[in-house]
């Protein structure tokens, strides 16, 4: 599949990967239309070269009529997050996703790159796990159900990549957060700060993802895309606290810090809103092991080209030029 040559349709484009694939699409020649339910995300997409549409994934019949004459999809909407019902989680990341793949067979697209994540495999495990191990269920809303459409992906023949932890300018959950919890005071991580990241830099994601929609050989299989280099979770937060002028992230026993969460998760319920912190953010970042990437390299050639070192950097340049750090 040549993109120059195609009209290819990402759903969630006004999210930060999504932004990301609309505007590498269209800057490789391709012809993008992006899908988002969200009308106010219009401005971010059209800047990147998209074509807006404004759709619920779960409206097949619309998603349908958004993909006439698209030869590809990248389905990357979805809820992702640590707090929320199971209920409504499914309703998006599972029947959204049977939606997607059921309007995408009516308008006739046979390559489609569906975007999961490791979160597939929980989030409490010892040992390194191996590429080939199956998603299972753990009870956590966001890792049961992209476990469940990860599923649903393979079976319809998607390519399905399946991201660590996906970092760089404009990534919510990886640095504007922990920009404003350190500065906020309010940030601890549980134990001693030595769990693992399994980091990859959103171009290198990207590219990814673009390989596993054109390759051919990539259909029905599923591939794992980090860098291969595990960081520690000190490491990685304490790069934002150094650029705060803070000498180090503060840790505490995860009992404590699981007790604040379930308080936190608690108040949240009473008043209606997302806390803090919960306990399933902090189980996320407990983790002791990592996962293999070696798919991704044999299978699709792919290669992560930005180290930690460099993507920090990015990363505080787009802080600065935000204002978010002085």
């Amino acid at each position: 599949m040549q993109l120059s040559e195609q009209t290819i349709a990402v759903t969630g484009a006004g999210g930060f990967i999504g932004e990301a694939l609309c505007q590498r699409l269209t800057r490789e020649g391709a012809q993008v239309v992006g899908i988002d339910v969200r009308a106010d995300r219009r401005g971010g997409v059209e800047a990147t070269g998209a074509r807006f549409v404004a759709a619920d994934v779960l409206d097949t019949e619309a998603v349908a009529t958004a993909l006439t004459g698209c030869g590809g999809l990248i389905h990357t909407a979805a809820i992702v997050g640590d707090w929320g019902s199971m209920e409504h989680f499914i309703e998006v990341n599972v029947r959204g996703s049977c939606s997607v793949f059921d309007a995408a067979q009516s308008a006739g697209i046979e390559r489609i790159a569906h975007l999961s994540s490791v979160a597939s495999w929980g989030y409490e495990f010892s040992n390194d796990l191996e590429e080939a191990a199956a998603p299972r269920a753990t009870g956590a809303p966001y890792a049961d159900t992209k476990a469940a459409s990860d599923y649903l992906a393979l079976r319809r023949g998607a390519a399905v990549v399946r991201p660590g932890d996906v970092y760089g300018p404009g990534s919510v959950p990886w640095a504007i957060r922990p920009i404003e919890a350190l500065r906020a005071g309010s940030f601890a991580l549980p134990g001693k700060g030595d769990a693992l990241m399994t980091l990859v830099y959103i171009d290198d994601l990207v590219d990814c993802i673009i390989r596993a929609l054109t390759n051919e050989a990539a259909a029905g299989q599923a591939v794992t895309a980090w860098d291969g280099v595990p960081v520690t979770t000190a490491e990685f937060f304490g790069r934002y606290a150094q650029m705060l002028g803070q000498k180090e992230v503060r840790t505490a026993p995860a009992a404590v810090i699981e007790a604040f969460a379930r308080a936190a998760e608690l108040v949240a319920k009473l008043r209606g809103t997302q806390p803090g912190v919960s306990r399933e953010a902090i189980r996320y970042v407990s983790r002791q092991a990592v996962y293999p990437n070696r798919r991704a390299r044999e299978l699709l050639g792919w290669e992560p080209k930005i180290e930690f070192d460099e993507g920090m950097r990015r990363t505080e340049l787009w802080l600065r030029a935000e204002g978010m750090l002085s």
